[in-house]
């Protein structure tokens, strides 16, 4: 709809001399609830040169840029203020608002370019909101009605009582929420209360959002504007601090309530850090995380093992919500979902590209492609013989981590340094095993070659040709080439323990507490090969950093 005022004594618009007009569209701070999902209206502004707002047009999200032309042309005619008259020049932020304007007014000169005065006037539209205060508040609306709202509350008064933050270690401990039935999928969930104050939940669409959210308070500490990515919360608050109308709405219709300081209240933030209140569904999510939370409290061993590293629990429980049984899968940790290639996606050009353009290769992304990159080599003819396949991935790692290279990027000079000097010196392997590394890797590079046309496969592949498994077989064997870790880790073997479990382990240090170290494991400090391996490894490292950046400057 667009507002409209009629003046007086005049039949039509008058063509002024150099009038400019700003024009823009905003979203409007603060949502349309009811029936459908809740939204927040667009408004499309036009403002005169003094500041006055001349006319305006709302509608829903995408529905004003095909009214642009008509909504000027109404405030033309019909101003909200002021007597009838045109531009001679309109200035707007958007080039597609641009565009439409110029097609439906080629007389007039549109330009496209900052309209700094359509941002103060919403800043001080949002002041005048706060100031007046906002609409009265209710846990109803019409999609949610107080037996919905009753099932909710005894669901959050269970998991207060069961107290997930006494259990859970911090609030980036998180669990992944999967509710089909609902559309959440591998959602990421923060317990937050564990310094005994502001108890809830806060739930993000995934990780790369949560992880925005933790930035986005950093930049708030730093007194910056933050880019808040959307969330979902339910809070416990004190009945003290809550609004008198919701009190009232509780007692009312005797809603429990697990304490004086466990009124539950749910709240949907979007990235403008404009609150709503929750959609019927929204609700219901919240209600069958809360069940399924309480319920899974009772994992206290499982729980405690999986936030001290050990192995993830998942469950999958069937709760009842006010809406019927619905399944909810929680799991602690949360693992990220493996990320899904195209059969055509260049694996091989993403990880070159991780390599260039980073001093230090994201560990994460190089670690998503190449995951599937052994995937797709465990799938080819060139892996049809290998029982296991882990050797390319110690190769991986070890040019990440020493020389910040990619398998797309690694040269055969830093293979051969991979393989005969990094590999006996920290991977913890019998030197029997040298033949099996030697021809896996062989294999993936034969696949590298044949799959991606790899430039330096041919010359890799003279690496682990020849007599390189003798080779290797004489650097594993050799232990004045292990680092420190390694040699309790083989002096352990040597003696008889089982170094791959976390007893052997333990009875290994056990047996050699306050006891001098065999020759074997050299001492850092003392001599021996290791420290002053250590010391070049990383000099040679500093050195490839140093020219990376070099040649960076230099494109």
């Amino acid at each position: 709809m667009t507002r409209r005022q009629t003046t007086r004594g005049r039949k039509g618009p008058t063509k002024s001399t150099g009038i400019e007009w700003i024009g823009g569209t905003v979203s409007m701070p603060a949502y349309v609830t009811g029936e459908g999902e809740p939204y927040r209206p667009e408004a499309l502004f036009w403002m005169g040169a003094d500041g006055a707002i001349l006319g305006s047009t709302v509608a829903k999200p995408g529905a004003l840029l095909p009214m642009a032309s008509e909504s000027l042309q109404s405030t033309i005619t019909q101003p909200m203020y002021g007597r009838p008259h045109s531009p001679t020049r309109v200035r707007v932020a958007s080039a597609e608002l641009a565009d439409t304007l110029r097609a439906g007014h080629p007389a007039l000169d549109v330009v496209c370019a900052p309209t700094p005065e359509l941002d103060e006037m919403l800043a001080l539209m949002r002041e005048k909101m706060g100031e007046d205060g906002a609409t009265k508040q209710s846990y109803l609306s019409p999609e949610i009605e107080p037996d919905a709202m009753a099932s909710f509350f005894r669901a959050a008064a269970s998991l207060f009582r069961a107290k997930p933050w006494k259990l859970v270690p911090d609030d980036q401990s998180l669990f992944s929420v999967t509710i089909e039935q609902l559309g959440v999928r591998d959602a990421a969930m923060s317990v937050i209360g564990q310094m005994g104050q502001s108890f809830g939940l806060i739930l993000f669409s995934g990780l790369d959002d949560f992880e925005a959210y933790l930035g986005a308070a950093d930049v708030i500490e730093m007194g910056e504007e933050p880019e808040m990515p959307p969330h979902f919360a339910l809070n416990f608050e004190r009945g003290a601090e809550l609004a008198s109308e919701l009190r009232k709405e509780i007692a009312e219709h005797h809603w429990e309530v697990a304490g004086a300081n466990a009124y539950p209240w749910l709240v949907a933030v979007d990235e403008d850090l404009v609150a709503r209140p929750p959609t019927g569904k929204e609700v219901t999510t919240a209600e069958a995380i809360a069940l399924s939370l309480t319920n899974m409290m009772v994992e206290t061993k499982a729980l405690r093992a999986a936030w001290d590293g050990g192995e993830p629990t998942s469950r999958t429980l069937s709760v009842t919500t006010h809406h019927g049984e619905i399944e909810v899968t929680l799991c602690a940790p949360y693992m990220r979902a493996p990320i899904e290639f195209a059969p055509s996606h260049d694996i091989l050009a993403d990880l070159a590209a991780l390599a260039r353009d980073h001093d230090e290769v994201d560990p994460a992304a190089r670690e998503a492609l190449e995951d599937e990159l052994v995937r797709r080599f465990a799938a080819s003819p060139e892996a049809k013989d290998l029982e296991e396949i882990h050797a390319c991935q110690f190769v991986m790692d070890l040019a990440a981590n020493y020389f910040g290279q990619t398998i797309a990027t690694l040269g055969a000079s830093d293979l051969r340094e991979v393989l005969f000097e990094l590999i006996p010196r920290k991977v913890s392997i019998e030197a029997s095993e040298a033949r099996w590394i030697v021809e896996e890797t062989r294999a993936f590079y034969t696949f590298l070659k044949r799959e991606f046309g790899l430039k330096q496969a041919d010359s890799c592949l003279r690496v682990v040709g020849g007599n390189a498994v003798k080779k290797l077989e004489a650097a594993l064997s050799t232990s004045s080439n292990f680092g420190m870790a390694k040699s309790l880790f083989m002096g352990g073997s040597d003696a008889g323990f089982d170094m791959q479990s976390e007893e052997g382990i333990e009875a290994w240090t056990q047996s050699i507490q306050g006891k001098p170290l065999p020759p074997s494991i050299p001492i850092p400090g003392l001599g021996g090969p290791q420290p002053s391996s250590k010391k070049a490894a990383k000099a040679k490292k500093d050195n490839r950093k140093a020219a990376r950046k070099a040649r960076k400057k230099n494109r």
